[in-house]
């Protein structure tokens, strides 16, 4: 039995498939196939029901996948545990944020970390919705800063980091923005609402505060959202740190939506729990925590 192939099996179970277990392993899927044959031949049992279009863990498989779980984990804590007392420092971090995050606590962290570590390069992406936890699963992360959407808390450990104010905008001259309050749901659904598309790789994926049955328009970016709202082309949902100079001038104004059912949104530091993590991974993450302790206090 070996690590690779626990590794492939964990993949399959958790994955639903042989197909998406290559993709998260970047692996060929006749060798991931190959990797779980090979175990099951090995332990004389069958793990996967393969008869059904998806492949199934069998009652003995997942039974085996708690002791198979507990013991990839435990190894990929001994290797991380190994690199860090041996000061192994890895040439690239990846984090992922949340569009709404507010960057200057995590820029500080960076800047920190970019000091001590000039020779480590530093890839931030930003996501949306339940983007980080998707991209942190996927392993195309280190650290992440997000919401709950798709947070598995057995999966993932995770800190506070923030609470972000969400307002309901259009430009001062918009037509909801002269109508008066409160604002008829029918007014609300004639013009467009500029939505953040989630960047989850399911198609599923969450929506937040998107008004059922109303003209919807997507960006992928809370810079893009902006824009367009203040061109007066819709309105929607904006961190309050976005645009409080535009309120303060005039330009937008807040709107009355009842129907808005999130008016807080509240982040988190996760990453995944298993993985080798090193040396300015696991810097990072104490440094994003202890500032979040640090403006708790």
């Amino acid at each position: 039995m070996t690590y690779d192939q626990l590794e492939a099996f964990l993949a399959v179970a958790e994955a639903g498939g042989f197909t998406a277990a290559s993709a998260r392993l970047h692996k060929s899927q006749p060798a991931v196939s190959k990797l779980v044959r090979n175990l099951e031949e090995e332990l004389r049992l069958a793990l996967f029901d393969r008869r059904e279009y998806r492949a199934t863990l069998t009652d003995a498989g997942r039974l085996f996948y708690e002791r198979a779980a507990a013991v990839v984990a435990d190894a990929d804590a001994l290797r991380s545990f190994g690199l860090q007392l041996g000061g192994v420092v890895e040439p690239i971090v990846r984090l992922a944020v949340e569009a709404v995050t507010p960057l200057a606590p995590i820029l500080a962290a960076l800047r920190d970390a970019q000091e001590r570590h000039p020779g480590v390069r530093f890839e931030l992406r930003t996501e949306r919705l339940a983007g980080v936890a998707d991209a942190l699963r996927e392993g195309r992360a280190d650290l992440g800063v997000g919401t709950a959407l798709g947070r598995e808390r057995a999966r993932f450990e995770s800190a506070p980091h923030a609470k972000v104010r969400v307002i309901p905008v259009a430009r001062a001259d918009h037509p909801l923005a002269t109508c008066g309050t409160p604002i008829p749901p029918a007014l609300l659904r004639e013009h467009a609402q500029i939505v953040l598309r989630d960047s989850a790789l399911a198609d599923d994926g969450p929506s937040l505060n998107v008004l059922a049955g109303g003209l919807r328009w997507s960006v992928t970016d809370v810079t893009a959202k902006r824009d367009v709202i203040a061109a007066g082309m819709g309105w929607g949902g904006l961190p309050e740190h976005v645009v409080a100079e535009a309120l303060a001038r005039g330009e937008l104004a807040a709107l009355a939506v009842p129907e808005f059912e999130v008016e807080e949104m509240e982040l988190f530091v996760m990453r995944r729990r298993t993985g080798t993590r090193g040396v300015v991974a696991q810097r990072l993450w104490d440094e994003l925590v202890m500032r979040t302790r640090a403006g708790a206090d």
